[in-house]
């Protein structure tokens, strides 16, 4: 639901973007020639006034004043013709730190007027977020203005009738509303993303929104005008301050994002730095001026910014998915923290594309990053589930079996104990599992294709004739052969989930989990074949023999214990025994013995 609204102020926010450019355009407004020259800051009007015309440098109309940083007071000139209407004056720039507006008719003065952001919002004239005066005359006269600031001295200045600049301004504010309900739109989802799951990275997001929002608001001047009016010092310090936090937050959400610490512990190392950077640019921000600190926030903003971006073309190129939408929104909002540096700095003068551009593209970014960060989360809680599962079927096998380690409190007798049941599971002779872990392992086995609805097989094997062996040649001799088949035997299985035990004397049993009665036959064919082709190498020369082999077949859902399925595999061998030994049977349901190929 959230989403959506999102989707909506943001489809709401590019057409009214593009109505404001078109009504800009349409709008009747006067922009004149400006003239200006620098001058030295304790130089009066009757000073500038002297200073003759030729020294003046003209800006064309309809292009707005772009100086970027610097120190030097400013003087400019226009002259406003005769009218028949109100007008006002308007400089459309709401970072300007000293404005003298002087109206001068006839050689006399007619008003003076002191703005800008070094005094208390409710001083001006007209409460506008830029800076507006009443132009006292309907007649012909001159405006002089000085300006100083430590911001980047830019503005446009333009003469309105009233009532058709409320109708152009109408689409700002509209503009403002849609995309800084947006941004709240996200932040409150993200809040409460985070109240409901715990996780971090949706606070620090949802905090990161906001400061997005604190410093759009402080350079687009609304900000002063609604949520720090009389703070002068906040409204000084205010974008260092917030592009500081801002870069801090976003470099947190991109650790967060790309999982730098698990997929590239080189970048997250240089992320915290930045962070580290960005934390302490923040604290001198509260110390230093605005017109120290600006170059260098703007410079380290860039430099993140290209960083970040750089981190993710290289997780991108890793393969990872989220990093391809985290590089798409972070190249959105780079260009467009480039195309407001290069504005500062004064290479350009559209304060238009400038003001909304960053607008869009931190409404592209934050979108994007939100749908990235929902995505990860998903994947992650996806990822914690079928680990959770995994982990909750391993511990129910060894409950039963790890009881009594679990309750030991020392290491070594803990260790010893393992080793100890270790040899309780191994048969002496021939080193394979004997008939107890047989029993542990095929009720586990039983229990894991009974939840699946697998089949599972159960083969023995019995040597034949093996009593008569040990009578004739001795049970050193009968141990030899024993030896020896138990490796033939685990040489000849197919799969690393088939297990062999010694069940007993001359018996053999096989496990065979999800084998079916086609699988059973054919090995239990070449397990066969493989022992009658067999020399057994003992001490009274090459030695041959055959064996005897019972196959169980069936679903694990077809019996209640494991002891019936072992019974029916017992069953069949003493079929083979009965049929003249060196043969195969296999049953599938006790009631019904099928015969081998080989019988």
């Amino acid at each position: 639901m959230a989403n959506n609204v999102c989707r909506m102020l943001a489809l709401l926010f590019v057409i009214a973007v593009l109505g404001t450019g078109v009504m800009a355009a349409s709008a009747k407004v006067v922009t004149p020639i400006i003239h200006y020259l620098p001058a030295a800051a304790d130089d009066t009007l009757e000073d500038i006034r002297l200073i003759p015309a030729a020294t003046w440098q003209a800006i064309p109309a309809g292009e707005s004043v772009s100086f970027g940083y610097t120190q030097e007071t400013y003087w400019f000139h226009v002259t406003v013709p005769t009218a028949e209407h109100d007008r006002v004056l308007y400089l459309g720039y709401p970072l300007l730190d000293s404005i003298d507006i002087y109206f001068v008719q006839a050689e006399q003065l007619l008003e003076h007027v002191h703005l800008g952001d070094k005094l208390p919002f409710h001083e001006r004239p007209i409460h506008n977020k830029n800076f507006m005066v009443a132009i006292p005359s309907h007649a012909e006269h001159d405006i002089y203005l000085r300006v100083r600031t430590e911001s980047s001295l830019r503005f446009p200045l333009e003469i309105w009738e009233p009532v058709g600049f409320m109708l152009a301004y109408q689409n700002q504010v509209i503009i403002a509303g849609l995309y800084f309900g947006l941004l709240a739109c996200m932040a409150i989802y993200n809040l409460f993303n985070f109240l409901t799951t715990r996780e971090i990275s949706f606070l620090n997001y949802s905090m990161y929104t906001i400061l997005i929002g604190l410093l759009i608001a402080g350079l687009d001047g609304l900000g002063y005008q609604y949520v720090w009016p009389n703070s002068v010092w906040l409204q000084d310090r205010i974008v260092t301050m917030i592009g500081a936090a801002m870069m801090l937050f976003a470099t947190l959400v991109s650790t967060e994002i790309l999982q730098t610490k698990a997929q590239s512990p080189k970048i997250h190392a240089w992320l915290r730095r930045f962070m580290w950077l960005y934390g302490i640019t923040f604290i001198l921000s509260i110390f230093i001026s605005y017109g120290t600190l600006i170059p260098f926030v703007l410079l380290m903003a860039v430099v993140g910014s290209l960083y970040m971006l750089s981190c993710g073309i290289v997780l991108w190129r890793k393969g990872m998915i989220y990093a391809r939408i985290y590089t798409l929104a972070l190249s959105a909002l780079l260009t467009s923290i480039c195309i407001n540096a290069l504005g500062y700095l004064g290479f350009f003068e559209s304060v238009f594309i400038q003001r909304y551009a960053i607008m869009a593209a931190s409404a592209l970014e934050v979108l994007l990053l939100s749908w990235v960060l929902a995505i990860r989360f998903n994947d992650s809680r996806k990822q914690q589930l079928v680990l959770q599962e995994q982990l909750n079927y391993h511990l129910e096998d060894m409950v039963a079996q790890r009881t009594e380690e679990l309750e030991k409190v020392m290491v070594r007798l803990q260790r010893a104990n393992q080793e100890l049941e270790q040899r309780s599971n191994e048969d002496g002779l021939t080193g394979l599992y004997n008939r107890r872990y047989l029993n542990q392992e095929f009720k586990r086995e039983f229990r894991r294709c009974k939840r699946n609805g697998s089949i599972l097989t159960v083969m023995m094997l019995d040597i034949d004739h093996f009593k008569a062996l040990n009578d004739r040649y001795g049970h050193l001799l009968g141990d030899q052969v024993l030896i020896e088949l138990a490796q033939l035997l685990k040489r000849n299985l197919q799969r690393a989930s088939d297990s062999l035990y010694r069940y007993g004397g001359e018996e053999f049993t096989v496990l065979l989990p999800d084998t079916d009665e086609i699988g059973a036959r054919e090995l239990a064919y070449k397990l066969a074949t493989a022992v009658r082709q067999h020399e057994f190498d003992t001490d009274q020369g090459p030695l041959r023999i055959t064996i005897s082999i019972g196959v169980a077949v069936a679903a694990a859902d077809v019996y209640d214990q494991p002891t019936q399925l072992l019974a029916v595999a017992d069953e069949a061998l003493y079929r083979a025994k009965a049929a003249g030994r060196d043969q195969i049977r296999v049953i599938t349901k006790l009631e019904q013995p099928a015969v081998s190929p080989s019988e």
